[in-house]
C-alpha cells in the first residue's frame, strides 16, 4: 500500500514556515522523516499530522482527507511504471493489477475509488473486466477510464456502452490523465 509522502517545500506550505525551518525541524528529531538514496528528505502525512497535532499547528482540510485509491490494470510493466510515476506524487494510493482476473481480486480486496483499465490483455480483457463489475452493485458504481491502444470507432463506442467514464489512447499524456483522474474523483 502506497502511503502519502511529502517533501520539505510541500510541509513547509502546509506549515506556513520556510523549508529550512523544516530541515531544522528533521535534524533536531521533532518531526520524523526518512532519507532517499538520493538525500532528500521525506516525510510521511501520517508523521507530520502527529507533528502538527503535537505543536499546534492548523491541520489544512486536504491533508486531513482520505487519499483516493486508484487501480491500475495494465499488462505492459512500462506502462504500469509511467501511471506510477504520473501519479504517485499526487497523494492517490495506488494499487496495480496485470490482467483482468487480478483486477477482480483488487477490486474486492482493496475497494478502488477509480479504475484505470487497459481493454487489451491476455486472458480476461478490459470489455470483460468492465461486464463482470457492472453486474455487482457493489463494485458497478466504481468509474473507470480506459487508457488503450484500442482506437476504432467501433471499440470506443463499445467502451463507452461498458460504462467508462473516459477514454485515452495510448500513449497518453501523464498531465491530462492526473487532471481527468481529478475531475471524476472531485478533488
Amino acid at each position: 500500500m502506497s502511503k502519502m509522502v511529502l517533501t520539505t517545500y510541500q510541509v513547509a506550505r502546509f506549515c506556513k514556515v520556510h523549508h529550512t525551518t523544516v530541515i531544522n525541524w528533521v535534524k533536531e528529531g521533532i518531526l520524523k522523516a526518512y532519507t532517499t538514496p538520493g538525500g532528500h528528505r521525506r516525510i510521511k502525512k501520517e508523521d507530520l499530522l502527529v507533528f502538527m497535532k503535537k505543536y499546534n499547528i492548523p491541520m489544512p482540510e486536504l491533508l486531513m482527507r482520505k487519499a483516493k485509491r486508484v487501480l491500475v490494470v495494465e499488462d505492459d510493466y512500462d506502462a504500469s511504471e509511467e501511471y506510477k510515476e504520473a501519479l504517485s506524487g499526487s497523494g492517490f494510493e495506488l494499487d496495480f493489477a496485470a490482467d483482468g482476473f487480478e483486477a477482480g481480486v483488487q477490486v474486492y480486496r482493496r475497494n478502488p475509488d477509480l479504475i484505470l483499465l487497459d481493454f487489451r490483455m491476455p486472458g480476461m480483457d478490459g470489455f470483460q473486466v468492465c461486464e463482470v463489475l457492472g453486474r455487482d452493485m457493489a463494485t458497478a458504481k466504481i468509474p473507470i477510464i480506459a487508457v488503450t491502444v484500442l482506437k476504432s470507432d467501433k471499440d470506443v463506442k463499445k467502451m463507452k456502452e461498458h460504462g467508462i467514464k473516459k477514454y485515452f489512447p495510448k500513449p497518453v499524456d501523464p498531465e491530462e490523465l492526473l487532471k481527468t483522474i481529478k475531475k471524476i474523483l472531485s478533488i
